[in-house]
């Protein structure tokens, strides 16, 4: 079966983001991380298009959005996109949130839960945490003082598990090398965005159903971390990967891709 395609920069909320669009149906819209785009889901993406309309973006100052100057906020983010998808005509949408993405995705829940039919929050916190951040302002110090290429190998450490740092060594150089190629200071207004972050309190208030995945390696985002936002959600489905970190649609492909597919089966099924 053909996948239809409809790739394109869509103006939102006074700015402009890229959007990769596939495939028909009830709308899936993945939300990558700091630091990533909408490659981060390309084999995920793939995989759903035949059964489900694909969306994957970049937030504003990733990727091949524009990158306007600072700062940035997470509830800006979640703005940014709820003004996407009156553009993009999505009236709801399963919102699937990776990390940074995750506290995008539990936003929009919470300021806009007309949008959301289902949630999935993968390595995402719901209020910035102190230990967290300041792993992130370290990678920004570091980029200053020795340059993007030492920063991005400390990140690389934060999100990869050992395990997969030394099985695939190319793929974690060509993240490096990704990574310090990127523009900078976008990337340092991203980093902030988070900055005192908390939705903890209005979690409560979602009532659709959520799926909550950690990696029982992740240093970046620990497990107990993740459990919080899957204690705070009423209902909320929690899921830990063995061996994986904070990279699970990375790591662990395969078994993110079936915890996926299984909670969509049972709560977002294909339009007939």
């Amino acid at each position: 079966m053909t996948v239809q395609v409809s790739d394109r920069f869509v103006d939102t909320n006074g700015t402009r983001l890229f959007v990769m669009d596939r495939g028909r149906g009830r709308a899936l819209v993945f939300l990558h991380g700091l630091g990533w785009d909408h490659t981060l889901w390309h084999g995920v993406t793939q995989a759903f298009a035949h059964e489900y309309r694909v969306i994957a973006g970049d937030t504003r100052g990733h990727g091949r959005s524009a990158k306007p100057d600072g700062p940035y906020t997470i509830a800006l983010f979640a703005e940014d996109w709820f003004a996407a998808f009156k553009n993009l005509r999505v009236r709801q949408a399963c919102l699937i949130g990776f990390s940074q993405g995750g506290m995008i995705a539990q936003t929009l829940a919470v300021q806009h839960p007309e949008i959301v039919s289902a949630l999935v929050l993968v390595s995402t916190s719901c209020r910035s945490d102190p230990g967290a951040y300041d792993k992130l302002e370290e990678r920004i110090r570091v980029a200053r003082t020795e340059g993007p290429v030492a920063s991005a190998r400390l990140a690389a450490q934060s999100i990869f598990s050992k395990a997969y740092m030394q099985a695939r060594p190319d793929a974690v150089e060509e993240f490096v090398n990704w990574r310090a190629g990127m523009d900078q200071e976008p990337l340092v207004h991203a980093t902030r965005a988070a900055h005192g972050f908390d939705v903890s309190a209005q979690l409560a208030s979602i009532g659709v159903p959520t799926l909550v995945m950690y990696g029982e390696e992740d240093v970046l985002t620990p497990p107990s971390v993740v459990t919080s936002v899957a204690s705070h959600i009423p209902g909320a489905e929690l899921v830990g990967i063995p061996g994986a970190a904070h990279m699970i649609p990375v790591e662990k492909a395969e078994e993110f891709e079936l915890a996926l597919d299984t909670f969509l089966k049972k709560h977002y099924a294909p339009s007939l």
